[in-house]
């Protein structure tokens, strides 16, 4: 537990950075820091190196917390603790500095990998929450459960919350991408977001942590050690 300090320290950093070079680059594209809509399609020279600077973003995240970890659970629990960190600081410091956003359901540009991602503030501020919850409860418990794994059919649940997540975030832009090309999304500004296969996704992602950490617990309350042999259902350890 004591590597989340250095690793805290670390993601806060990152967030701060994060903020300030949007911030720069919303007064390149629109002339103030607030505006995010509706989009301006950048240069490709531009659009290509903004896509590889969120790559190389996961990648420093990751790096980090590859070498703060002991194993892949680890380092699988400080990487989406990091990542989250990362996310809530990014917009605090926005907050702080420029007064954006206006409020949690102002919508955002979230990410560009594969296509844009779309959507209020306060709903990638739920998963980083969640998150963060999920890797220091994980972490916390496997000081006192060292052989804790997590089963494969919880992780695969997971996941399934997270692609209809990401479906939440990216539905429109896809039909737009098929139905008009990238040109469709020149000047686009968003509508309502809909919230019903966010609430799915999250709710979905919430009951794979909640089973993770119920059983772990009740491992825990009946003292039975994490067993050292290799199961089928079991892939992270």
């Amino acid at each position: 537990m004591r590597k989340l300090i250095p690793l805290t320290v670390y993601a806060v950093a990152m967030g701060y950075l994060e903020s300030a070079l949007v911030i720069y680059i919303r007064e390149m594209i629109f002339g103030n820091p607030i505006q995010v809509f509706p989009l301006r399609l950048l240069e490709p020279r531009f659009a290509v190196l903004e896509v590889i600077r969120e790559v190389a973003t996961i990648v420093m995240l990751g790096t980090a917390s590859y070498l703060a970890g002991k194993d892949r659970l680890e380092r699988w629990m400080m990487f989406i603790y990091s990542f989250a960190l990362w996310d809530i600081v990014y917009y605090v410091v926005l907050e702080i500095a420029v007064g954006w956003p206006a409020s949690l359901l102002t919508m955002d540009v979230l990410f560009l990998i594969p296509v844009v991602w779309i959507g209020p503030v306060l709903a990638p501020i739920l998963i980083s929450i969640l998150l963060m919850i999920t890797s220091v409860c994980i972490l916390s418990m496997r000081r006192k459960l060292p052989g804790l794994r997590i089963r494969n059919r919880d992780i695969w649940l997971f996941v399934a919350g997270c692609v209809v997540v990401l479906y939440s975030f990216t539905a429109q832009i896809f039909h737009i991408l098929l139905s008009r090309g990238p040109k469709g999304l020149e000047n686009y500004a968003p509508g309502t977001f809909d919230w019903v296969p966010f609430l799915v996704g999250f709710l979905i992602m919430c009951a794979a942590v909640t089973k993770t950490i119920m059983d772990t617990f009740h491992k825990m309350r009946s003292n039975i050690p994490g067993e050292t042999g290799s199961e089928p259902d079991e892939v992270i350890r």
